[in-house]
């Protein structure tokens, strides 16, 4: 009960001997509100009467401060026994006479007088004090009194004058130290206490007795100290009735600074004019408010010590009382130049929006959707939208509560649509805003609202930003929506311009992106993609620029860029808590992991992305994530799992993008893996009717020709399948890729035998460029078959066993289970002999260099690898062939054995 209270309790024991030895005194116990004074004087009086003293007790109360001599009248009922008095009615009236008998009682029994809480006592009361503390200074009598700072006295004449005569017997009480909390936990709990729950309860106490007790037994309520993820305890309701009880205490005064900076409560730190603005009391009170709350523990650098002390004083304001402070505090913090976030707060809680908030309340939206919280910017921009002043304001912050909602639940936030088409039709809105209009439209497949929203854009005036912007939301659409737009483009704001002219980002992203649905990819428009990635804000265009750009390095094979690029920007999505921007984002990133033969990981980030929006948000866009999930599953043999989702509806809407083609691909390689051949082909014909309906030849989108070719192999029709894979091959330029690899696959197939390692081997170079591992294994394990047939017996175990492992690495269980009966395991002690000695005679530089090659890295990957030049990779590179006396790259993996392809 008395921790850190032992020096007062010491100083009252010399008192009280000094009393004894006749020489009376006033003692006044000084501290803040709630310090322990009353509980400290209690133990006072109480050690006092265990020393033989008679013991007067009095208290001050609010209720009495009007009652002429009521500590008086306290005193008459404890007055000692017997007396030269007889009436204590007369003691009442005669100060004299009480003062007299009170100093002749002390001749038989030394007497102390406690007065608690005196600044409530009565003028007439302390009349009588004052008159009794004059004359005790040869008696055996101590008065020991208490007040409180920071409350108005009934007479401030005559306490401060009691206060004078008590100037030099001060027992004043501090808050609590750390160490101190400790003890107290310690008293608690029998163990010592850890130093983080210590600083803990010292935070959220203040110090202040009071709290820190209540704080402790709410912990011992809840069955032991425990710390939330922020490191601070957790108070119970002892603790918030003590904070409550505390305010119920304050005079009006203390309390509207109380309220203001639990208002404020340090965010940002409120200077003391702000302060006193808010409590509308002049700065000098403010200061002395503060001061007194500060020495209470109740305030520190501006904050209350604990969000529900926080709460718990402004719980005590009247409602229309806090919806006033928040809106006084808005208004002061705007004018004073805050940022428009902390405003924005106090204008949410108010509920209200003054004329002037408007752009407030959108800056913080704005600031918050940069931060990722997303529901409180909505929140904010519903305010505004509900406070707006004119119509055209209103509009603006339709197209912003859009883009808020969008950011979590693209399906809910559709709702806004009608009302922002009906806007664009009576020409309300702005071009930024019809652009995002059309863009959510256009997701959520109504595209007869998108194609009116687009042939409004056709016929503004735009600048040069805003005819930019048009142009990648018309190349956008054609390429997710390819027969939605007519062939013939004559849009003014489009110019054809040549690449080297354009310097706009959106621009040249679009202009590149046209390029690819006419010619497919090239290095002009991969380094359009490349620089556009890092030039994309976080706001308006910025998913498009980020999923175009994607797109065109995931289409030339730029698989290990796309990645970097996509987890980049899945980190930042995730950061902000843009939901509907990181299930796009995974939906990439699961294509690219397919496409790179690692199908674990597609499938993982293709259910990921499934499960961060509902169907409904995903709209027809569905089918790119669970067209992923169909190819992972179907190549790792999970027919099963496969089948279950084919189950599932999509919208019918889905087959007119290229998500469609995407999802036809998928469920037709189902097919063709579940033993339904001509279902397959039947997919496989519709994506190619659909291509040829688009005017859209994109091999890399949907390489139909070459599924189409492998079902009529399934079919046994040869025939049909070489026409298929000629036909692709001569569509294709001269640059490696994976399509061709995979025409050369199909072509091999129909081939004769003896052409057929040629085709394979050429078909393998590309793909180890590309760094397609799953079309790889499955061309080794063609290759390792022709050997075979071949009688070529040493390679082709060597290469089953390359197609083995790389199937591992895939995690392509169905190919596993296909080359299992050929992986021939006597041999392996042969492998590692010749692996062994073909290693032993290359250095250490040479090895590093051929390991890599044989891994189908090129010779720039190598360089850049190894931090080497490419002409020390060339030199390297020739003396590994004598060496192994091999000619071309393909030779070394077979030289050097399995182990080097398993390192991927």
């Amino acid at each position: 009960m008395f921790v850190e209270r032992q020096e007062q309790l010491a100083g009252f024991t010399a008192a009280l001997e000094d009393c004894r030895a006749g020489n009376g005194r006033l003692l006044s116990v000084v501290g803040p509100m709630a310090s322990g004074k009353t509980t400290l004087l209690r133990a006072f009086t109480e050690h006092a009467e265990a020393a033989g003293f008679h013991v007067l007790w009095a208290t001050g109360s609010r209720t009495e401060r009007e009652l002429p001599l009521s500590l008086v009248n306290q005193f008459c009922h404890g007055f000692p026994s017997p007396t030269d008095h007889t009436d204590r009615a007369g003691l009442i009236r005669e100060v004299h006479n009480a003062s007299a008998a009170l100093l002749a009682n002390s001749e038989r029994a030394p007497l102390v007088v406690a007065v608690d809480d005196l600044h409530h006592v009565d003028p007439l009361s302390l009349h009588c004090l004052l008159y009794l503390v004059r004359r005790i200074r040869n008696a055996r009598v101590l008065v020991v009194v208490s007040g409180r700072d920071l409350t108005e006295p009934t007479d401030p004449q005559l306490y401060a004058e009691l206060m004078v005569l008590a100037a030099d017997n001060h027992i004043e009480i501090p808050p609590l130290s750390r160490h101190g909390v400790g003890e107290l936990l310690a008293e608690a709990f029998g163990t010592h206490p850890a130093d983080p729950l210590v600083d803990a309860c010292t935070r959220a106490s203040g110090g202040n007795p009071l709290l820190a007790r209540t704080l402790i037994a709410d912990l011992r309520s809840a069955g032991g100290p425990g710390l939330d993820r922020d490191g601070q305890v957790v108070p119970g309701r002892a603790y918030t009735a003590a904070a409550r009880r505390y305010v119920e205490r304050c005079e009006p005064v203390t309390r509207r600074v109380l309220a203001a900076a639990a208002l404020l409560d340090g965010r940002p730190p409120a200077g003391l004019l702000t302060l006193a603005r808010l409590a509308e009391v002049d700065t000098a009170a403010a200061r002395r408010e503060l001061s007194g709350l500060e020495n209470a523990g109740l305030i520190s650098d501006g904050r209350l010590p604990h969000p529900q002390a926080r709460q718990a004083v402004l719980d005590q304001l009247p409602p229309e009382a806090l919806t006033d402070l928040h809106l006084r505090a808005a208004r002061i913090q705007y004018e004073g130049g805050a940022a428009p976030l902390p405003v924005a707060r106090h204008l949410l809680a108010a509920g209200r929006t003054p004329a002037w908030a408007g752009p407030v309340l959108g800056a913080a939206a704005e600031e918050l959707l940069g931060s990722g919280d997303a529901d409180l910017a909505t929140a904010l921009l519903r305010l505004a939208h509900d406070g707006a002043t004119d119509e055209a304001e209103r509009v603006a912050f339709k197209v912003a509560l859009l883009r808020a909602e969008w950011c979590t639940d693209p399906a809910s936030a559709g709702h806004r649509l009608g009302q922002l088409t009906d806007a664009v039709r009576t020409g309300r809105v702005d071009v930024a805003a019809r652009v995002t209009t059309a863009y959510c439209l256009l997701w959520l497949g109504r595209t007869a609202e998108t194609v009116e929203v687009l042939d409004g854009l056709a016929t503004l005036e735009a600048d040069t930003e805003e005819r930019a912007r048009i142009r990648l939301l018309t190349a956008w659409t054609r390429f997710t929506h390819p027969g939605l737009l007519r062939d013939d483009p004559a849009e003014p704001w489009a110019p054809q311009r040549a690449a080297e002219t354009v310097v706009n980002t959106k621009e040249a992203l679009a202009q590149a992106l046209e390029t690819v649905l006419v010619k497919g990819p090239n290095s002009a428009a991969v380094i359009t993609a490349e620089q556009a990635l890092p030039r994309s804000s976080a706001r308006g265009d910025a998913l498009t620029m980020h999923v175009a750009a994607l797109t065109i390095l995931i289409y030339a094979d730029q698989l290990e860029t796309a990645t970097q690029w996509t987890d980049r920007l899945l980190t930042q999505a995730r950061e902000r808590g843009v939901s509907s921007m990181e299930g796009i984002l995974t939906a990439v990133r699961a294509d690219i992991a397919y496409r790179s033969g690692r199908l674990a990981d597609a499938q993982r980030h293709a259910e990921a992305a499934l499960a961060t929006m509902c169907r409904e948000s995903w709209s027809t866009a569905v089918g790119g994530p669970l067209g992923t999930l169909l190819l992972a599953l179907t190549a790792r043999g999970r027919l099963a799992e496969a089948a279950r989702y084919l189950d599932e509806p999509v919208p019918d809407a889905m087959f007119e993008t290229v998500w469609g083609l995407h999802y036809l691909r998928a469920r037709g390689t189902y097919y063709l893996a579940a033993g339904q051949p001509e279902a397959a082909l039947d997919d496989f014909s519709t994506c190619g009717d659909l291509m040829a309906r688009w005017n859209l030849d994109l091999p890399a989108l949907a390489p139909w020709r070459i599924h189409a070719a492998r079902a009529h192999l399934a079919l046994g029709r040869p025939q049909q399948a070489r026409m298929l894979a000629e036909s692709q091959l001569t569509q294709l330029g001269q640059e490696p890729s994976r399509t061709k690899a995979a025409a050369l696959r199909v072509l091999a197939a129909v081939s004769p035998l003896a052409q057929r390692p040629t085709l394979l081997r050429e078909a393998a170079e590309m793909l180890r460029g590309c760094g397609d591992l799953l079309e790889l294994a499955h061309t080794l394990a063609d290759l390792s078959q022709a050997q075979r047939s071949l009688g070529d017996f040493h390679r082709a175990r060597m290469t089953v066993r390359r197609a083995y492992g790389l199937a591992g690495d895939c995690q392509a269980d169905g190919l596993r289970q296909r080359l299992l009966p050929d992986v021939d395991d006597a041999a392996p002690e042969e492998a590692e002999e010749s692996y062994t000695e073909a290693l032993n005679s290359l250095s250490d530089a040479e090895r590093r260099v051929a390991v890599l090659a044989a891994q189908g890295n090129t010779n720039r990957q190598i360089a850049n690898r190894l931090l080497v030049t490419l002409s020390t990779v060339e030199q390297h590179l020739t003396k590994v062939y004598r060496k192994l006396s091999v000619t071309r790259r393909a030779d070394l993996l077979a030289k050097l054995g399995p182990r080097v392809s398993n390192v991927a």
